[in-house]
């Protein structure tokens, strides 16, 4: 029998300069996929990729397109290598590739919803001073707490269990941090964010990009394609609409999808995309999980690999 795979794609924070490049000198399907990008932006977005520089690369609509795009070539390879999902979802931005993986538009598609959604997030951003930080060492009950009694400030990403990424206005994030480490927390510091991702100050943003989603383009997942918000598989590409807009003005509840995802008696777990941020946090959230990493081409023929293992039998 066939082993059940679960496929999870990373988003901003897991770009790194020189990603994809092995990748493009090796395969023509990922050059065809990297110059279409680079056309349909109308900028080289592949050599942002490879050759930096990592401020650039950085920048969060920068990121979050580069991220997709390699994510998006992953999946492609992993399919010309009989690799495919039965279950997808992302991290964040990562969900426009985990609803690629599920059939949900083409690439082309898919690139033209990730930039829209990253401008409209830009430009409300603009309009708070908006940021964002990691707790470390407290439960997110703690965290929420401490957010509730300042204010103006929540719970965004539940990395792990006890490392909690806070957004809202910059003056109460500062001072849940420092709360936060009076309160033994091991450590609180900003992260590079242009403004206050998955709070309720991006709800004008869920809005925005709601009208903007054109259904006609956007077909019904092929496999279940979880959302990190409502933990349930999105079935329809109406309800891929709703939830696609809903996220950016929510938090992103990680640990609770991972084991969501882990109680379906999932074999294996493959990280799709750059970096290995998602399969430490997977790690921390429950270490018996196997999860590979596919990031540039030494990994990705490890996983293979590894997977023909697995459906042989072999432990």
């Amino acid at each position: 029998m066939k082993s059940s795979i679960v496929f999870l794609y990373p988003g901003q924070g897991s770009q790194k300069v020189g990603m994809g490049h092995d990748l493009y000198q090796a395969y023509k399907e990922t050059r065809r996929m990297f110059d279409q990008a680079d056309n349909l932006l109308g900028f080289s977005l592949s050599r942002i990729c490879f050759e930096g520089p990592e401020e650039k690369l950085a920048s969060d609509l920068n990121a979050q397109l580069a991220i997709y795009t390699v994510s998006c070539v992953l999946t492609d390879l992993l399919k010309a290598n009989d690799i495919t999902p039965d279950m997808a979802s992302g991290y964040s931005s990562g969900f426009y590739a985990a609803a690629y993986a599920a059939g949900c538009f083409n690439f082309a598609d898919g690139l033209h919803l990730v930039k829209k959604a990253g401008e409209i997030l830009l430009d409300e951003g603009e309009k708070i001073d908006g940021s964002m930080a990691v707790i470390f060492g407290l439960s997110s009950e703690k965290v929420e707490k401490i957010c509730q009694k300042v204010g103006n400030v929540g719970l965004a990403i539940l990395n792990t269990r006890r490392q909690i990424i806070i957004s809202g206005l910059t003056p109460s994030v500062r001072k849940v941090m420092e709360i936060s480490l009076r309160e033994n927390a091991l450590d609180a510091y900003t992260i590079p964010a242009a403004t206050a991702y998955h709070s309720g100050f991006m709800k004008q943003s869920s809005i925005r990009l709601s009208e903007k989603i054109n259904t006609d383009f956007i077909n019904d997942p092929l496999i279940p394609l979880f959302s990190y918000l409502s933990l349930k598989p999105v079935r329809t590409k109406w309800e891929l609409k709703d939830i696609i807009s809903r996220q950016l003005s929510h938090p992103v509840l990680w640990v609770n999808l991972v084991k969501k995802l882990r109680n379906n008696k999932n074999d294996l777990f493959i990280e799709v995309g750059p970096g290995n941020v998602i399969s430490r946090t997977v790690r921390w959230i429950d270490r018996n999980i196997e999860i590979l990493i596919t990031d540039n081409k030494n990994s990705l023929l490890k996983a293979v690999n590894r997977y023909n293992q697995i459906n042989s039998g072999i432990k």
